[in-house]
């Protein structure tokens, strides 16, 4: 069942979370949110806290340190990929 909530924008566009959307996903003054776009609709998360993107890179920085992959390896496989957007794979 959708719950609707009522919020009124600010001359500076400025929005109040409302409490029970706050509550449910869990922030608190200082965190951080998202928007995301999904066609007409907008969803709000709540951003992960940096030590969680940390436990999160962790394995695959181990990963690359083991394999010896460097920043450029991974650049330069960037550019390689943006470089066959369009192409047909062979």
């Amino acid at each position: 069942m959708d719950e609707f909530y009522i919020a009124r924008i600010t001359t500076k566009g400025q929005v109040t979370v409302p409490v029970e959307l706050r509550k449910a996903l869990d922030v608190k003054e200082g965190d951080y949110i998202i928007f995301e776009k999904r066609g007409s609709r907008i969803e709000i998360k709540k951003v992960l806290p940096p030590n969680d993107f940390e436990d999160f890179a962790r394995p695959i920085r181990e990963r690359f340190q083991r394999e010896g992959i460097t920043h450029d390896d991974v650049e330069d496989a960037i550019k390689w990929a943006r470089g066959m957007q369009g192409q047909s794979k062979k």
